[in-house]
């Protein structure tokens, strides 16, 4: 009779073991380390200045700031909306949703994904309620999502690229050196332009999980990239309007510093990255204490997350609404209304 053989696990598994565990924890843990720190940096704000003097400076702001910072959010707003657009065209060559539902899905639910932070959870529920309305699966879900987060960082290293290539010298270099600024910023561009180039010359697709992802061509990598770096632009022009004239005087610096907080804020999984992103914006620019400054970002997030997550959850609601009645009107008519 033969026995089962106890088989120990080769060095090679045992090592995989120990990078899918580490990997695991990481997570989590930078999570709360950024958290900690923003907590920190933010006690350190909020005990430096008097509730009455930040009061004084959003009382103060100017209306044409506050207008324009509207008018930015709006350019935004219309990014966020192109993101899915683009990308029904890359995963399919038959477009699975029409341009309106992507539209208006993309909008809500990168709205969501901002303000609400976790974007699998929330933008990609948003996104698979709206899609299944018309049909589209949890596949075609999916693929949206891969190909909205290639839009918004192909879109960040964009813009920081070009903002280090481009930077003017005059002020203090970002990195220690304006020459290493440069070196960094044709780095990045090269990065972009290369990976425009890689999938312009014959079309590619990836696996994610058990799904085959296709990658776009040529133009339509040039335009997710496009649309993500208005994204970025927008939203960063959004709070420089905001901001005191001397708070970020080098363009070059606060992009960078406005990159890296909303990295951190992405990395940190608090709802619209809210500590970490303001904590890692001030200490890049070296403006922590200043009534002014927060100020700015008060009304920034009130401009730029709170009407944005209104006008998501009225527009949520008013397809909910209109999905309902034509489910009713089809079981009493059996008509079939189109999207």
């Amino acid at each position: 009779m033969l026995q089962p053989v106890d088989e120990k696990p080769d060095a090679r598994s045992v090592e995989a073991g120990s990078v899918h565990r580490l990997i695991r924890w990481a997570g989590p843990v930078v999570a709360i380390g950024l958290i900690v720190s923003a907590s920190f940096v933010l006690w350190q704000m909020i005990t430096s200045m008097s509730y009455a003097d930040v009061e004084r400076a959003i009382l103060t702001m100017s209306p044409w700031r506050i207008a324009a910072s509207f008018l930015f959010t709006g350019l935004g707003l219309v990014s966020l909306a192109c993101y899915d657009l683009i990308a029904v065209q890359v995963i399919s060559r038959k477009p699975v949703l029409s341009n309106r539902r992507a539209a208006l899905g993309s909008l809500i639910a990168n709205i969501f994904a901002n303000v609400l932070g976790l974007p699998l959870l929330s933008g990609g529920s948003a996104r698979y309620r709206i899609y299944s309305m018309v049909g589209a699966g949890l596949s075609v879900v999916g693929r949206l999502i891969a190909m909205s987060w290639m839009t918004m960082w192909s879109g960040i290293v964009a813009v920081l690229g070009f903002s280090l290539a481009l930077e003017p010298g005059r002020a203090e270099a970002v990195f220690g050196h304006h020459a290493v600024d440069r070196l960094i910023g044709v780095v990045l561009i090269l990065l972009v332009v290369g990976f425009v180039v890689w999938v312009g010359s014959k079309r590619r697709a990836v696996r994610l999980g058990g799904w085959t992802v296709r990658l776009p061509n040529a133009w339509m990598a040039v335009g997710m990239i496009a649309v993500g770096a208005v994204d970025l632009v927008a939203a960063a022009a959004a709070l420089w309007v905001l901001l005191p004239a001397d708070a970020a005087p080098d363009l070059a610096r606060y992009i960078v510093a406005y990159s890296v907080g909303l990295i951190a804020g992405i990395a940190s999984n608090t709802p619209g990255g809210i500590g970490v992103f303001e904590a890692a914006l001030v200490t890049g620019l070296g403006i922590a204490e200043r009534p002014d400054v927060a100020a700015a970002l008060i009304l920034f997030r009130m401009i730029y997350f709170v009407v944005p997550l209104v006008l998501a959850l009225a527009l949520l609601g008013a397809i909910e609404v209109r999905h309902r009645r034509q489910t009713r009107e089809r079981i009493a008519f059996g008509d079939d209304y189109a999207d």
